[in-house]
């Protein structure tokens, strides 16, 4: 019996034995695999295929829950990728198993900062130099929040600690080669590349920023050569070949161009900038057509890219036909918007986005009578009936019978209009009082879009069509300085001119504009205007047109006059109401200011003051008091607005595409630009939010 159970005894210890090694083999098995997995991950993260690579590494933790170092280079790669929400979340399981691991603490700080949280991050990136004063990476997360606060020289210092502690650094050498390059200090970033050469010569990512830096410089021909470089080494670069086709551009080597852009397309047809770029290129070569359907199907595939379709419409409006059919389908993305402008009780913008659609589809009676509706809101009835004859007019159909008799009973309401009651065609009113000239200097550091800056001058002066009392006039080709401008201008009789540039990343750009006095030069103004998200191009121009027309003083002048009553050509329109009151100055008396803002005139030369008495919409009726014992006052001397009634200032539904300061120079109406969602927008944006396109361009530095 005792055999037996020795035997048996013996025989359940060899059973466990077996098992426990089975169970040690699958282990092994399963860890053998997870790290196959794992090493799979890191190399496809290494050749910069975020989105292989995160494949991978999802795979290993739905296996162990407990591998941090995936977890940690999940967060990477989705950093990578611009997902900031989801890394952070990534880096929340990493943080379980190695909380105080300085690269996974770098790593927060980095995506903090990337979400905005500026001084979350800089605690994270201080507090690791106090355990670690060694530790490089906290300097780059310092140098990137210096670069937040527009303090390149900050950023600099940051970089520099970063390499006294490891001279062959790459990625601090690369940082101080293009920051260097940015702020024009060529001979420093000269230095630095040529160290960086000297380490990694044969890396595709510094021939791609040592083509960057020469283009930067001008010199495109080196640029050129680091570019192709650059693709040998990594023939899937996407970046460089569209950095290579941006140098051919800047040669003029259009053809090239459109061959580079159309194998781009080919590997890879969703990549909008080869759309634009090869459009430019065409438009350039004269092939007005084939831009136009390139640039149209780049919009289809990516409809936010607003500079391509800006220069689609603004190619359009010059030259294709009013009947194109074509035309119907573009308006339709303005009208969208201006259905959701409207939606947030946004008047001003949606009569931006209808006035667009009608641009570029004048017959589109949907859009007309929509944007009728808005004017027809705005107390503007005269306008709104105008409308509606033109609906009329233009209509192929018979029109239904309630817009019919809305017609009739419009025009049976409105016969007792100033303009009637005065006899004053106001179609013919000849408004003009400001003459503005747009220019922009030649941009060697385009990261985004070629030509950006000649596109946005075009811009800037295309967002004053149809406002009556400014000429904005655009010069199609770039100025080499400020000297250059101010002569053009001054030689060519404009009030101010104005410079302007485009700050452009991904996600976000600033529209910087510098104004001046055509007469002396002085400036008037310097701003920038910067925005994210949807509808950011749109949002900067509008912003850009309020602070223009802001230091533009109302005035007009004496149409008609009938004892002591007169009649002048400013309304509702361009916000005039009932107690308004002007001085009158003799015509020909008044003179653009030496400085700032504002108009000059002798006291001599003020007849006498008016106060409005009734406000149409596009003329009003004023009492007139002369100064002095003759009576001085004629028709053609001009108006200049010296204050609006108390209850009137500040008003919130002012209209924001008119002159709208006073004799003082101070803003007499509230014209805040809004953003998409309805945001009012401040003039200074917080600097957590914004931040230099080259900020994009240091962080890609892997």
């Amino acid at each position: 019996m005792k055999r037996r159970i020795k035997k048996l005894e013996k025989s359940v210890l060899i059973v466990a034995f077996l098992c426990a090694a089975s169970s040690f083999y699958v282990f092994a098995a399963d860890e053998n695999n997870v790290l196959k997995i794992y090493n799979q991950g890191v190399e496809l993260q290494n050749e910069e295929n975020w989105y292989g690579s995160a494949q991978y590494y999802l795979e290993v933790v739905n296996i162990n829950p407990a591998f941090s170092d995936a977890w940690f280079r999940l967060a990477e790669c989705s950093y990578r990728l611009g997902e900031y929400n989801l890394a952070l979340d990534y880096l929340k399981n990493a943080e379980k198993y190695e909380k105080n691991n300085s690269n996974v603490q770098n790593l927060k700080g980095m995506i903090l900062l990337a979400l905005g949280k500026t001084e979350e991050a800089k605690t994270i990136f201080n507090g690791i130099l106090k355990r670690f004063p060694n530790d490089i990476d906290s300097h780059f997360g310092l140098a990137e929040i210096e670069l937040y606060d527009g303090k390149f020289s900050g950023a600099e210092h940051q970089y520099s600690e970063a390499l006294k502690r490891q001279n062959t650094n790459r990625r601090a050498l690369l940082a101080l080669a293009v920051l260097c390059a940015e702020t024009n200090r060529f001979t420093q970033s000269e230095m630095y590349i040529k160290q960086a050469m000297q380490y990694y010569s044969g890396e595709h990512e510094v021939h791609y920023l040592a083509a960057i830096i020469r283009m930067m410089q001008g010199d495109y021909k080196n640029a050129e050569k680091h570019a192709r470089i650059a693709v040998e080494i990594k023939g899937s670069y996407e970046k460089a070949y569209r950095l290579l086709a941006n140098i051919m551009y800047m040669q003029n080597r259009y053809v090239e161009v459109v061959d580079l852009c159309d194998y781009l397309i080919a590997t890879n047809r969703k990549n909008s900038d080869a759309w634009y770029l090869k459009g430019i290129a065409e438009n350039k070569l004269g092939k007005t057509s084939d831009a136009i359907k390139t640039w149209s199907t780049g919009l289809e595939i990516n409809p936010n890219d607003e500079i391509m379709r800006m220069l689609l419409e603004l190619t359009v409006k010059d030259n294709l036909e009013l009947d194109d059919s074509r035309r119907a389908e573009w308006a339709k993305y303005h009208i969208n918007n201006a259905v959701q402008y409207e939606s947030r009780y946004d008047k001003a913008g949606s009569t931006y986005e209808y006035q667009r659609a009608l641009m570029l589809n004048p017959t589109d009676s949907t859009a007309r009578l929509a944007y009728a509706n808005v004017l027809e809101l705005n107390g503007m009835h005269e306008f709104y009936l105008a409308q509606l004859k033109f609906i009329k007019d233009t209509s192929d159909s018979k029109l239904p019978r309630s817009l019919e008799d809305t017609i009739e009973a419009y025009n049976s309401l409105l016969t007792n209009t100033l303009a009637k009651k005065w006899n004053i065609d106001t179609f013919y009113l000849d408004k003009i009082r400001w003459n503005i000239a747009v220019f922009y200097e030649e941009n060697h550091s385009t990261f985004n879009h070629a030509d950006s800056d000649r596109i946005t001058a075009l811009a800037c002066g295309d967002i004053f069509s149809g406002i009556a009392i400014t000429s904005v006039k655009t010069q199609v080709t770039p100025v080499n300085n400020y000297a250059e401008a101010f002569k053009n201008a001054r030689q060519n009789n404009f009030d101010y001119f104005i410079l302007v540039s485009l700050d452009e990343s991904d996600d976000e750009l600033t529209l910087s504009a510098d104004m001046y006095s055509a007469k002396t030069g002085t400036k008037t103004f310097s701003k920038k205007y910067y925005a994210t998200g949807n509808n950011r191009f749109s949002t900067v121009l509008r912003r850009f047109r309020s602070s223009v027309l802001d230091k533009l003083t109302v005035r007009g002048k004496i149409l008609k006059r009938n004892g002591k009553v007169a009649v002048i050509d400013l309304g509702r329109s361009e916000n005039i109401v009932k107690d308004a009151e002007f001085k009158i100055i003799k015509k020909g008396g008044l003179k653009i200011s030496d400085s700032g803002s504002g108009l000059f005139y002798k006291d001599s030369d003020v007849v006498g003051t008016l106060s409005v008495t009734q406000a149409g919409e596009e003329i009003s009726e004023a009492n007139i008091t002369s100064h002095g014992f003759y009576d001085k006052i004629n028709e053609e001397d001009e108006v200049v607005l010296v204050k609006m009634p108390e209850n009137k200032s500040g008003a919130e539904d002012g209209i924001d595409t008119v002159p709208n300061a006073a004799e003082n120079g101070n803003q007499v109406v509230n014209n805040e630009v809004k953003d998409f969602d309805g945001k009012a927008l401040v003039n200074e944006i917080k600097h957590v939010v914004e931040k230099p396109a080259i900020v994009e361009l240091l962080r890609s530095i892997y």
